[in-house]
Formats: C-alpha cells, sequence, structure tokens
C-alpha cells in the first residue's frame, strides 16, 4: 500500500529503514484467516519492528510468539496485572524514586485497552491493511516527521514518552490508543534489540494520519533543506518529476515571507 507515496517519501527523508506496518487481530478467527507467514520463535515487539524495517519481512504472531512482558501488556496481548499496574514492576527496576511515581508512568503510557489475540508487522509498501505506521530514522527525518503533522494538525497533543517501553508502548500502543501521531526516544532494550545507532529515533501514527503527514513531508522538502543538502537529494533523483515538489536550491522556509506583498511594519502598526 501508498507505494509511490513511500518512494517520494525515502527520497525525500533518504531513509535507511523501511517504515513497518501494523495491524492487531481481536479474534483468532481473523488471525488464522491472515495470508502472511507466523512466527516460529518468541521475539520482542521491537524486534519484530526491526524484522520489518531492515530486512523486509513479513509476518503474523499470537501472544504465544511474544517474549516480553512489556510488549504483551502494551498491545493488549495480555491484560497487565497488579504487578505491573501499581508500579512495583516498574519501581524495582530502580527507574523511578517510589511506586507511586512507577504507577502514574504506566498509567501515562497508554497501554491499549482493548484485548487483541496477535498482529501481522511488516514492511508498509508490503501490507494490504495497517492500523498503525511506525517509522525509525535519526533527529533531522523525525523533525520532518514532526513539521509534516504540524503541517496539517498543528503541534501534537498527545505526545507522551518515558525512555521505557519505548517502542511497544511509544511507537505501536499509543498512536492507537490515542489516535494520534507521537514520538520517541526509544528505550535501552528496544536501541539492544533493535542494534539502534545513538542518535535512532521514532515516530508512530494512526494509519489514517500518514497520508497527510507524509504528503506534507514531501511538499515542504525544498523548504527544509540547506543548499548541499538539495544537490545530494538531486543526485539521488533520477529527474525533477520524482518528488511532487520543486527543488529550489538557493530558498529555504524563511526566505519566503521575506518577500511578502506588503512591508512587514503594516502588520505591527
Amino acid at each position: 500500500m501508498y507505494t509511490d507515496l513511500l518512494r517520494q517519501l525515502e527520497l525525500s527523508l533518504h531513509l535507511k529503514k523501511k517504515p513497518v506496518g501494523i495491524h492487531f487481530f481481536l479474534i483468532p478467527e481473523e488471525y488464522d484467516a491472515a495470508a502472511v507467514s507466523s512466527s516460529q520463535n518468541k521475539k520482542s515487539i521491537c524486534s519484530y519492528i526491526s524484522q520489518a524495517a531492515q530486512d523486509g519481512i513479513c509476518q503474523k504472531a499470537s501472544h504465544e510468539y511474544v517474549s516480553c512482558p512489556g510488549g504483551l501488556a502494551a498491545l493488549g496481548l495480555k491484560k497487565p496485572g497488579n504487578f505491573v499496574k501499581s508500579g512495583k514492576q516498574f519501581f524495582l527496576m530502580k527507574l523511578y524514586e517510589s511506586m507511586p511515581v512507577a504507577r502514574k508512568v504506566i498509567s501515562q503510557l497508554g497501554f491499549m485497552e482493548l484485548q487483541t489475540y496477535g498482529f501481522e508487522i511488516g514492511p508498509l509498501e508490503k501490507m494490504r491493511n495497517a492500523d498503525v505506521v511506525i517509522m525509525l530514522g535519526n533527529a533531522w527525518q523525525m523533525m520532518r516527521m514532526v513539521q509534516g503533522y504540524t503541517y496539517h494538525y498543528a503541534i501534537p497533543e498527545n505526545l507522551g514518552t518515558a525512555g521505557n517501553q519505548g517502542v511497544c508502548a511509544d511507537l505501536a500502543a499509543r498512536p492507537f490508543q490515542k489516535n494520534d501521531f507521537n514520538f520517541s526516544m526509544l528505550c535501552p532494550g528496544a536501541r539492544i534489540h533493535m542494534k539502534s545507532t545513538e542518535d535512532e529515533m521514532g515516530c508512530g501514527m494512526p494509519i489514517h494520519q500518514f497520508k497527510p503527514v507524509v504528503s506534507a513531508v514531501i511538499a515542504t522538502t525544498s523548504l527544509a533543506m540547506t543548499r548541499q543538502e538539495k544537490q545530494e537529494l538531486l543526485k539521488r533523483m533520477n529527474s525533477l518529476s520524482d518528488l511532487d515538489c520543486e527543488i529550489e536550491l538557493d530558498k529555504m522556509y524563511g526566505t519566503y515571507h521575506k518577500n511578502s506583498l506588503y512591508p512587514h511594519e503594516l502588520y505591527d502598526r
């Protein structure tokens, strides 16, 4: 799905990893009917996402094939018990000064409230259905995704990240549960499982936001790049029609307001 849009996005942002789609199954019948290979071993949610983003693997997994308790709880595959909901688990990790703080973090992460049976995950371009889209990249690429979001929706109001469960909760569960865009600096576990570089970040959004956000990223490509970055982009392009925007070497976004129809002083009198 979104083949041409994804092609332009990867060109505009020079992405190294494929955008990933996740589709949730609520009942075993949906899961069994999905024409995609089942996972053969247990993995963390972030490992599934990494395999899709880096290796192009499409697969489905039920709760039996998820190895991390945090991922099971975040995606609604297993209801969290008192040990988790009370904050006791997070408190014992020594990342929070008290159990009340840990409990508040758990309540704010945005775990999915509905119960799911499993999920399909893969590169978005290979999927027929997706509920959430996840992207991994560097800080500049994530900045551009935020700019694409704000182009249509203004500042995102449902952002939340704790440096803990930075993929399963921040990038998969929260965008679905809050029905809105989110970004994450990931977490130590995800960085290990995904072999992330130090500057890697991520963003996630419900599928209905993906096309508007990406279209805005593409449309504003030239506005957010330096002359050198544009020259490097032009080398990667086969023709000027590769992107649905004009590349203007000597203009950035700040250039345009300087040439407004009326003198700026008129607006402040």
